[in-house]
């Protein structure tokens, strides 16, 4: 029953962005001027003069500011797009939030319709489509002529994610990576050394051992290490890596079906039969209750988990991720800003997505906020001690081939990773199964 109102929602929600798009189409026919609703751009397409930074014609000018943040985050933004507007009566921000589950169904409606918003929140691989089918504004003019951009500012691996094919597409507002946290108590208790930058995968199973086997809580088993593989995104890339397999490779293929993707999946998967690691609930990924009740000695995340850490009554802290076989190459990923090219305001567009993600202003959404690493270093001094040590943790990661179709082999993968993780396959069995599939996806793509 529930499956099915789930599914009924679904519909419904699709149905009416369907409707929302051609409503919006239908306004636009139906103006005699051409245009559409204030704060929506027109719908013919952009004239040359616009391609090259507009032109001024003294009329005040209304951008759409299209984001996807939970209630906590919308406010700071709110506060920033508020400022910009008391400090520029001539160009009026309109912030539009749209719930993540929500987001990027709306923005291909969006974009069937001519009706995308100025400036709008993007995330690689997500966005991947607009990105590799030149719907997004290049940057480089503006940038070239604008002595403020300072690009050597930005995360490297977000700028490095925002540079496709020869041209810069966007700035940067957050970044994040895996670390492993350790409990400091469960370690103390095991009387174990803490984890330090150079520790390996073998490292990690040796202290989840002895920390499993020798320390009891009262609240329940206590558990060496909780992870698994996250869940099952762009994250695998990294574990991946550590044991000589890749997620995509440069040309667009699976690349973990091979003797390194079966020892990264065999490792959690004899974790799990060991006892040390917790079998994952089907769909749920890692169960972050235990770890925030103490009965967990290690656990490898990102940023976004940190903030559910103020809480725990015990003292953690956090080591580089963990060294494979084939050594440390610890993927990244982030929110950016971008233009669309469908905006008929470039030149003020741009003004405006260098001012909100200014130096000032990422201390102010991103740093103060505990919301994760400020896609500028500049604004890294705002962080607090633990999000600043975190932030060196995470400095020299690289970005993973965010391609069209990698969403899709996320949920290939999903699937067929679980059947490991419950006996039901074994490694090699499931990854030439995502081979399979994925690379219909990739190649399709």
């Amino acid at each position: 029953m529930e499956a099915k109102r789930k599914s009924a929602s679904r519909i419904a929600s699709s149905l009416l962005l369907i409707l929302m798009a051609m409503a919006i189409v239908v306004a636009g026919c139906s103006s005699g001027s051409g245009k559409s609703e204030p704060g929506a751009p027109e719908q013919d397409a952009p004239p040359d003069s616009a391609k090259n930074g507009g032109t001024s014609t003294g009329e005040k000018v209304t951008l759409r500011f299209a984001i996807a943040m939970d209630p906590a985050r919308y406010e700071p933004y709110k506060k920033v797009v508020d400022k910009w507007n008391a400090e520029h009566p001539d160009i009026e921000v309109k912030l539009e939030n749209t719930p993540w589950a929500d987001y990027w169904q709306k923005l291909q409606v969006l974009t069937a319709s001519n009706s995308m918003p100025d400036v709008w929140n993007y995330v690689p691989g997500f966005g991947a489509q607009w990105l590799q089918n030149d719907q997004l504004l290049p940057l480089d003019e503006f940038v070239a002529q604008d002595p403020e951009a300072n690009l050597d500012d930005l995360q490297p691996a977000m700028r490095d994610y925002m540079t496709y094919k020869g041209k810069f597409y966007g700035f940067p507002y957050d970044f994040t990576a895996l670390v492993l946290f350790y409990n400091k108590d469960l370690f103390d208790q095991a009387g174990l050394e803490y984890p330090t930058d150079d520790w390996t995968f073998d490292d990690v199973r040796n202290a989840a051992i002895k920390i499993t086997e020798s320390v009891k809580s009262d609240k329940g088993k206590v558990y060496g290490l909780l992870s698994t593989m996250g869940n099952l995104d762009w994250i695998t890339d990294s574990y991946y890596h550590a044991f000589g397999a890749t997620l995509i490779t440069e040309d667009g293929k699976f690349g973990a079906n091979n003797e390194g993707g079966i020892q990264t999946l065999q490792y959690f998967k004899d974790n799990i039969d060991m006892g040390i690691t917790p079998k994952p609930e089907p769909g749920g990924g890692m169960n972050q209750s235990l770890w925030i009740s103490g009965l967990v000695g290690m656990v490898i995340d990102g940023a976004w988990a940190i903030p559910t850490y103020q809480e725990v009554d015990f003292d953690w802290d956090m080591a580089k991720f963990p060294l494979g076989p084939a050594g440390r190459h610890n993927v990244s990923i982030g929110g950016t800003f971008v233009i669309s090219k469908q905006t008929k305001h470039p030149k003020e567009a741009y003004e405006f997505l260098k001012y909100v993600t200014n130096t000032e202003n990422l201390s102010e959404i991103v740093a103060k906020t505990g919301a994760g690493v400020p896609g500028r270093r500049s604004a890294e001094a705002a962080l607090s001690p633990k999000m600043k040590k975190y932030a060196e943790l995470i400095a020299d990661t690289k970005p993973y081939n965010a391609i069209i179709g990698s969403l899709e082999l996320f949920t290939i993968q999903q699937k067929e990773v679980e059947a490991v993780w419950f006996g039901a396959k074994t490694p090699e069995e499931a990854l030439s199964a995502i081979e399979e599939q994925a690379n219909k996806v990739l190649v399709a793509n």
